[in-house]
């Protein structure tokens, strides 16, 4: 899919394999590897040195991730016309100096893995992050209740459901999807019935994650921001978009 289209339906699904094509492995020169242990990813535990693989290889949710984001790059650069090979590549690079940029710390990991996958879905890939992904695991503490949106990728804010229903206005029974308000003026849109949506209350108290910010936009137009959301009453998660396009879009 390219940069300027409508943004996919969003389908969320549990990943618990590893060790499938990673992106990790020799600048991203595509390379398959062989089905590793559970607790293993893309790249060879037995041999990881950096602070960041063995992050990945210590945990399980990483890990799954790391993998995720194999299958994800090898999609999205076999997409031909339909996606955007060049950005991938382009995206995959980013993602492994941000990677890199985390070291050890399991919480930036987290964040950073969720953004890349999301990236990756514009340029091609159908894979969206999986069911166990929260905002909970993307903070060390929450962080104070505010009315403004987290600015930079990783960064989180506590806010609180304004109010929620149809994608488009006067849906009552979510045919047409799904959106949110948040009290600290973040919306976000889902082309699907989100039931951790549906199951907020208005004032619910949530965390909020900006996990993508969308590269290469016009000017003035920063659309398609991907925030992971955890509502902290129902424990309930969702990862979508701020806006029905991404920037450049209709």
């Amino acid at each position: 899919m390219h940069p300027s289209a409508s943004l996919r339906p969003r389908h969320r699904l549990a990943v618990c394999s590893v060790g499938l094509i990673g992106v990790a492995v020799v600048a991203f020169a595509t390379m398959g590897c062989s089905c590793l242990p559970a607790e293993a990813a893309s790249f060879d535990c037995a041999r990881a040195a950096r602070p960041d693989e063995k992050a990945v290889c210590s945990n399980p949710k990483l890990s799954a991730l790391d993998s995720l984001l194999g299958k994800a790059f090898e999609q999205a650069i076999k997409s031909g016309e339909s996606g955007d090979p060049a950005k991938a590549r382009s995206d995959a690079r980013l993602s492994l100096i941000r990677r890199r940029g985390c070291r050890a710390d399991a919480v930036c990991l987290m964040s950073a893995y969720v953004g890349v996958i999301e990236d990756l879905e514009s340029d091609g890939s159908d894979l969206n992050p999986p069911s166990f992904v929260n905002a909970m695991d993307m903070v060390k503490v929450t962080p104070p209740e505010t009315r403004e949106l987290p600015l930079k990728e990783g960064e989180c804010t506590s806010t609180r459901v304004e109010d929620f229903g149809g994608r488009l206005r006067g849906d009552t029974n979510f045919s047409t999807g799904t959106s949110v308000d948040l009290t600290n003026g973040g919306t976000q849109v889902d082309y699907d019935k989100n039931s951790a949506i549906i199951a907020s209350r208005k004032g619910d108290p949530v965390l909020m994650c900006l996990t993508s910010i969308p590269k290469n936009c016009p000017p003035d137009d920063d659309r398609g921001r991907m925030y992971t959301v955890t509502n902290l009453r129902t424990k309930q998660s969702w990862s979508l978009p701020d806006s029905q396009h991404m920037c450049g879009g209709a």
